[in-house]
């Protein structure tokens, strides 16, 4: 009769029981709560909050789910399922967060990994720009953006549009783009996780040749043409120090307009080609030449003769000069 009343009265409790904890109890086993999958599996630091659903078994009514040790508020869905709160506060830093079950009492599950990825760039289009350049909007392609990510030029924050999850577009003003160097280009997503950054080249003008090559001292004005690179249009040709009215060909060449004035006196005339903003190409040097005699025909006369012809053979003479005797 005894052994009777003591199977009655585990029936009774085991009628107060969860269902959970009763198939548990019938199995004979006292098995630990378990993680076996993450959905998602990830998340972009500076997501907004989102829903992660845990698979795996022995979860009980009163499961809660800890994320990096923070206890997020928890639904308990079966034995095998449980899905959880996860605010946005707790993803601004990337990294691997733990993430465990602990049931009532305290027993805890193993930790799961879930990876708070970063922003990458993989690469920028354009990859430079010429100093002295308009405003212009550079696309920048990578991983792990977000809606709200910006764009940071050499640590200014550009105005920034999401494109999707790889890819950015940006918009480069003026005025960054005044020094030749190289500028640092990176992601910021809400929260502040930063990408690696990227270098974006800005290049000054530079003068490979010039046409023509020099002029006699004391000749008439005429054109330039300054051959090179990375010119715009803005660009200026300078002769020794004075700004030239310069037409833009390309960026690979301009003219200018050289004054007779500027040629009175021989010597070398500097000349550079600045572009707006003030960035400065090399100098090439310009040759103003002075009149230069080689020979005389004739070399000699008698005393007394009548008028004659000289002949003065020579260099950069120009139409005006004047041979003296």
């Amino acid at each position: 009769m005894f052994p009777a009343i003591v199977s009655r009265f585990f029936r009774s409790l085991l009628g107060l029981l969860p269902l959970s904890a009763v198939a548990l109890l019938a199995a004979g086993v006292a098995s630990a709560q378990t993680i076996s999958d993450l959905s998602p599996f990830s998340a972009v630091a500076g997501s907004p909050a989102f829903t992660l659903t845990l698979d795996g078994t022995n979860f009980v009514s009163g499961s809660a789910v800890q994320f990096n040790g923070t206890p997020l508020s928890t639904a308990f869905v079966s034995v095998t399922q449980l899905t959880a709160s996860v605010t946005a506060d707790l993803l601004t830093a990337p990294g691997n967060a733990g993430v465990t079950v602990v049931n009532p009492g305290g027993a805890t599950s193993n930790t799961a990994t879930f990876p708070i990825l970063s922003p990458t760039i993989s690469g920028l289009s354009p990859v430079s720009a010429t100093a002295g350049s308009p405003a212009f909007t550079l696309t920048v392609n990578g991983t792990n953006f977000i809606n709200g990510s910006t764009v940071q030029f050499n640590g200014t924050a550009l105005s920034t549009v999401f494109v999707n999850d790889t890819q950015l577009t940006a918009s480069v003003t003026a005025n960054l783009v005044t020094t030749p160097g190289t500028a640092g280009v990176t992601v910021v997503n809400p929260g502040g996780a930063t990408s690696n950054t990227s270098p974006f080249a800005i290049l000054s003008p530079t003068l490979s040749s010039l046409n023509p090559v020099s002029s006699p001292a004391g000749g008439p004005a005429f054109t330039l043409t300054v051959n090179g690179a990375n010119y715009v249009n803005g660009s200026t040709v300078q002769f020794n120090g004075t700004a030239l009215s310069t037409a833009f060909v390309n960026a690979q060449q301009l003219t200018a307009s050289v004054t007779a004035n500027l040629l009175t006196t021989a010597g070398t005339a500097p000349v550079t080609v600045v572009n707006p903003g003030g960035a400065t190409s090399n100098t090439a040097t310009f040759p103003i030449l002075s009149p230069m005699i080689s020979g005389l025909s004739p070399v000699s006369t008698t005393a007394g003769s009548p008028a004659f012809t000289l002949t003065v053979n020579g260099a950069n003479f120009i139409s005006g000069s004047t041979v003296l005797f």
